[in-house]
């Protein structure tokens, strides 16, 4: 565009220099000369066409003098949007941990006995065999392997299984090595709770050993027992989702959700200690 402006530009001043010049010619030869006259009506469109070419240049001027300020204002306008973007999804950040320090802290009031440190995740296991990931706390930190691994809700995630003087090692529930002794809280029945390999790529858990003349019921929460010293009772495993019976078609088995959304895990806590049920015994 400013090349156009350039060549247009010199094109104007060159007839303008020509009309100047012939404009003056004229005049030395006085205004009723034939040759006088004869230069004023030659020159009439060219001066026309000068005045025409110069407002065409103006009105082309001030429609790109305003395209640069709209495209300015556009520009700052963009900047405005991305910073209030930004300022809003920290605003959405800061809520949510908000909400889950309030979380956390309802726990720990339930939970006096809790010796718990909080984890971020740093890593996934690349492996289409297991599910587990990194955190960034370890053996310096009093975590070891065999601490169970929940989230502010109260919901299990895992267990350690193995730790790092800086990082540790968690093992899901999903993974097909998981096992958890499981009661239901409606139905009262037990159960184990495990991870299966065919499942795993479903997000579910598989509940097996089911009590005998247990009813399972759809929907029922299913939480930890206790037994074992591993889990603390009454941590949130998840919920029944269905009920199955193996290829033989004489065993009964459950399908259930897990509480924890793994893909959405930023954060953990990790029960270093507590004191067991049977303690004051």
């Amino acid at each position: 565009m400013a090349k156009f402006f350039k060549t247009a530009g010199i094109v104007v001043l060159i007839l303008l220099v020509l009309v100047l010049l012939l404009t003056g010619i004229g005049r030395l030869l006085g205004g009723a000369s034939p040759l006088s006259q004869f230069l004023q009506a030659a020159l009439s469109p060219v001066d026309k066409l000068l005045g025409s070419g110069v407002a065409k240049l103006e009105d082309i001027y001030g429609y790109m003098h305003d395209y640069d300020q709209l495209k300015e204002e556009n520009a700052a306008l963009k900047a405005r949007i991305a910073e209030m973007a930004n300022e809003v999804r920290r605003s959405q950040d800061a809520n949510e941990e908000n909400e889950r320090l309030r979380t956390l802290l309802n726990l720990q009031r339930a939970h006096m006995d809790y010796a718990m440190v909080d984890a971020n995740l740093i890593s996934w296991s690349t492996s289409s065999w297991s599910s587990a990931f990194n955190i960034d706390r370890g053996s310096r930190d009093g975590i070891e392997a065999g601490d169970c691994v929940i989230t502010e809700c109260g919901y299990l995630v895992g267990i350690v299984t193995e730790c790092g003087r800086y990082s540790s090692t968690v093992r899901t529930l999903l993974d097909p090595r998981s096992a958890v002794a499981a009661r239901m809280e409606t139905a009262g029945i037990t159960a184990v709770a495990a991870g299966d390999f065919a499942l795993m790529s479903q997000g579910r858990l598989k509940l097996t050993y089911l009590q005998d003349a247990g009813v399972l019921i759809i929907g029922d929460t299913v939480l930890t027992t206790g037994s074992g010293g591993v889990y603390p009772s009454g941590l949130v495993i998840g919920t029944v989702a269905d009920l199955r019976l193996d290829q033989g078609g004489f065993t009964e088995y459950g399908i259930m959700d897990p509480a924890v959304e793994l893909a959405s895990l930023r954060q953990v806590f990790v029960i270093r200690g507590y004191e067991e049920e049977n303690d004051a015994d």
